[in-house]
């Protein structure tokens, strides 16, 4: 008796109180049939460190040429300077840390409803790695949240970008073993989640701006489509574009890929005034929306910014001309920590000052760890007026 009530008992904790997502035409819906629009936050810098964004020294000397440039250089420099056990010490350190239970907490409370995940394949071979990744959905999924899983780096790279992992690569188009083995990381991870409700979507190709041609490109996507729809049928797809245009994806329907919806990521480095990145998006809108008319598929701005020259106003701007296109969205980032101080909004949670940083060359141990600490964001501050403006706009769709 007390064995059943116990299984009952786990099988209740165990429902999601998240409600499936399906497509219809343009459109995310629920098992309803009404629309969901996504509105969320990414969780840049927790499990694909980038050091432009993250509390890292990059160098043993101030001043120096770069030795930390991404994922894989900086725990190599902790494993030299600590030695593999003590670096598996400090890189769970550092995730138990950068992202908590209570940052969730915080996401849902500020108004939205998911959140992107980016992480690297190798995550999947580590002790423990899927494990987190199903906390982080799980915790995501307690607070109201649904994820997107965003496979940020593939096997060899999918362009010469630090936010792969591992810069000056791009090897995942020209090299058949890194195809096959993304492949089997995506059916691993589909298996995984088939029958999760909290997860939204799988991303399966973050940025892949270093493609050779666009053939390459449809081969790739073709074949990780298939081996997530082969164990996870019906499961949600997304397909970036790369930089290379929302013109040039190919018809989900002609490549048999549905369900599948397109992510385009907006950011605008020329930007000279807050209003430059709203009006270059409106400018661009009326051919988007054409295309996607087109494609017959949902829209997903999986990241966008609007730094420089980021302010709370310039952010709804952005926010309102996906919304009014019918378009889902997820800002980076959730939170930045550089050691120069606060970055403008790049972070809806920044450090307010100088940042503690974290020294793979002179830090022992036992420091590093210590450190980690000091990287919740209980210890951060919201950049001025983000937070109030998001909460404000974003109140009224809360479910």
């Amino acid at each position: 008796m007390l064995a059943t009530i116990c299984s009952a008992l786990l099988l209740a904790t165990s429902q999601s109180p998240l409600a499936p997502l399906h497509l219809r035409g343009t459109k995310f819906v629920d098992a309803r049939g009404h629309e969901v629009i996504l509105r969320g936050v990414n969780l840049g810098g927790w499990l694909v460190e980038e050091p432009w964004m993250t509390p890292f020294a990059t160098s043993p000397t101030k001043g120096g040429p770069e030795v930390v440039r991404d994922h894989v250089t900086l725990w190599a420099a902790v494993e030299r300077k600590v030695g593999h056990d003590g670096m598996l010490r400090v890189r769970n350190a550092y995730r138990d840390n950068w992202i908590t239970d209570e940052d969730f907490g915080r996401i849902r409370a500020a108004g939205f409803n998911h959140v992107r995940i980016p992480f690297i394949w190798s995550l999947l071979d580590e002790k423990g790695g899927m494990q987190r990744l199903q906390w982080a959905v799980d915790s995501a999924a307690k607070h109201g949240l649904y994820s997107v899983l965003d496979m940020h780096g593939l096997p060899g790279g999918q362009s010469v970008e630090d936010h792969t992992g591992e810069s000056g690569r791009n090897h995942l188009w020209t090299d058949p073993a890194n195809k096959a083995l993304a492949e089997k990381c995506w059916a691993k991870l589909a298996k995984h989640f088939a029958g999760n409700p909290d997860v939204a979507a799988f991303d399966l190709i973050n940025e892949p701006m270093g493609v050779p041609n666009l053939g390459t490109l449809y081969i790739v996507f073709d074949r990780l489509v298939r081996a997530v729809h082969k164990v996870a049928p019906g499961r949600i797809v997304l397909i970036e574009d790369g930089y290379k245009g929302f013109d040039t994806t190919p018809d989900p329907r002609a490549m048999a890929w549905e369900p599948a919806a397109f992510s385009l990521h907006f950011y605008n480095f020329d930007a000279k005034t807050e209003q430059d990145h709203g009006k270059a998006l409106l400018a661009q809108l009326p051919a988007l929306e054409k295309i996607q008319r087109e494609r017959n598929a949902p829209v997903y701005a999986g990241e966008f910014n609007v730094e420089p020259h980021g302010t709370p106003a310039a952010t709804l701007d952005m926010i309102k001309g996906f919304e009014g296109a019918g378009w889902s969205w997820a800002m980076w980032t959730f939170k930045t920590m550089a050691p120069g101080g606060p970055m403008g909004q790049w972070g809806l949670y920044r450090a307010d000052g100088p940042a503690v940083t974290l020294d793979p060359f002179k830090d022992s141990e036992q420091q590093m760890i210590a450190k980690t600490r000091a990287f919740r964001t209980d210890h951060m501050k919201s950049a001025p007026g983000l937070v109030e403006a998001l909460r404000a706009y974003l109140a009224p769709h809360r479910a």
